[in-house]
């Protein structure tokens, strides 16, 4: 009996010992997840900071076992800063490159992202939705899971033109202070005069509620078909609802930045009740979007999972990054930061692509709607 006991002992020890041993084996993969979230910040919420922390949890979850297999572990850091502050970008980068970080998840704005490239250029990066085509021009080692202005563009010019006569003209109203959305202006005029779109006129403002003065009597003037806003959300529902009330039938256009029907500040806002328009969006909603990756398949086949699981875009893109960045451990299994940069940099092109393709979004008196997914 006391031999049994000493051999049970011995055995327990020794699993225990394994264990450890396991567990120090495996190398830790540090992680930088980069977000305009900070709670002082009027343009998101804090709903939305933890849907996004909910998203990374999950990724790591739904990954830990795979990369523990292959000897690897997910460390992470998350960073959260006022969007009104984008030197904030540029910094947190740059500490998160000095601190030994992999890889940055970087912001979803385009004009955020580019200034976190320039203070970690060494570090491999990736954004979940920037959108500008200098994100595009960037080298392998940065790029983003959106898809780009200049296609989004495309589609919905092309789509309007079907809903117009001939010949219509629209005004555009551009932030100026927002790289991807002079960017999305300027990539809808190349593809509308293509088609035989005319602008009549682009007014360039900056800041949430811009001044507009001369706006009514250049819009009155030119009595366009529909006018182009293709801004963040609530510089755009703020345009959106002066400008119906000098002609409650304009119809309005824009680009990613309007939101969706859980995030922003277009959708259901009292004073677009009655607006109608279209916007374009690099992600179609979740339910359909995680069809499209395996880490989202895997969701979908679990029903307590896809009921909890964030109703956000960039929670299935920051799904999708994890699961891309796992393959690529696993893969080609680096031994460090550095070996990891350089398998990123040679093997991107067959990882962090966009599966989704455009999809087109109806604004219907003030909701916005899926309406189709164009590959």
């Amino acid at each position: 009996m006391k031999f049994l006991i000493i051999c049970l002992l011995n055995l327990l020890f020794s699993a225990s010992a394994f264990s450890l041993s396991d567990n120090k084996q495996l190398i830790k993969v540090k992680i930088s997840f980069m977000e305009a979230l900070a709670p002082r910040d009027t343009t998101s919420s804090e709903r939305f900071q933890k849907e996004y922390e909910y998203a990374v949890q999950t990724g790591k979850d739904l990954t830990r076992e795979k990369l523990k297999s292959c000897g690897y572990e997910i460390t992470e850091e998350k960073v959260f800063y006022d969007a009104s502050d984008n030197l904030q970008a540029f910094e947190q980068a740059k500490k998160s490159e000095a601190s030994g970080a992999w890889l940055i998840v970087g912001p979803r704005r385009s004009n955020h992202y580019l200034l976190a490239v320039k203070g970690a250029p060494e570090t491999p990066s990736v954004s979940i939705m920037a959108s500008a085509k200098e994100v595009f021009e960037l080298n392998s080692l940065h790029l983003s899971l959106a898809q780009s202005n200049q296609r989004m563009a495309e589609v919905l010019a092309r789509e309007v033109k079907n809903k117009f006569k001939p010949n219509a003209k629209y005004l555009s109203i551009v932030s100026e202070d927002c790289v991807s959305c002079v960017d999305f202006a300027e990539s809808f005029d190349a593809s509308a005069r293509k088609l035989k779109l005319k602008n009549s006129h682009q007014l360039k403002i900056s800041g949430e509620q811009p001044n507009i003065d001369g706006l009514k009597k250049l819009f009155l003037k030119e009595k366009p078909d529909f006018v182009l806003i293709p801004n963040y959300s609530m510089v755009s529902a703020y345009l959106m609802g002066i400008i119906s009330t000098w002609n409650p039938k304009i119809y309005f256009l824009g680009g990613d930045g309007w939101g969706d029907a859980k995030y922003g500040f277009v959708h259901d806002s009292p004073q677009l009740s009655k607006v109608n328009g279209m916007t374009v969006k690099g992600l179609p909603p979740v339910s359909k979007g995680l069809e499209f990756f395996d880490l989202g398949k895997e969701i979908l086949k679990n029903p307590s999972l896809a009921s909890a699981f964030p109703a956000s875009g960039s929670a299935q893109a920051l799904l999708k990054a994890i699961q891309d960045v796992s393959d690529i451990i696993c893969k080609y299994k680096p031994k460090d930061k550095t070996e990891f940069a350089q398998n990123f940099k040679e093997n991107v092109s067959q990882y962090f692509k966009n599966p989704w393709g455009v999809s087109v979004y109806k604004l219907s008196e003030g909701e916005i709607v899926f309406d189709k997914t164009v590959k």
